[in-house]
């Protein structure tokens, strides 16, 4: 199963994803991208937070950048 990194990041500030995760396919990657952006805008701290610029960037075990999942607006 191919080995998948989930860096998270805005325009000033990242948080590479260091251990990856295994994952089918493309399209189990996307799934696994968008439960992280949803587990860490409920976080303790994420109402303090500007997600509009933040974006997931999912690469592949060479590192090159497969594709990218933008954080969705904040209600209210």
């Amino acid at each position: 199963m191919p080995r998948f990194f989930f860096d998270i990041l805005d325009s000033t500030q990242s948080v590479p994803d260091e251990a990856g995760l295994d994952c089918r396919d493309l399209g189990e990657a996307h799934d696994q991208a968008r439960t992280l952006i949803a587990e860490t805008m409920n976080g303790p701290e994420a109402t303090r937070i500007d997600w509009r610029l933040w974006r997931v960037e999912v690469r592949d075990e060479a590192r090159t950048l497969l594709f990218s999942v933008p954080f969705p607006p904040q209600p209210g």
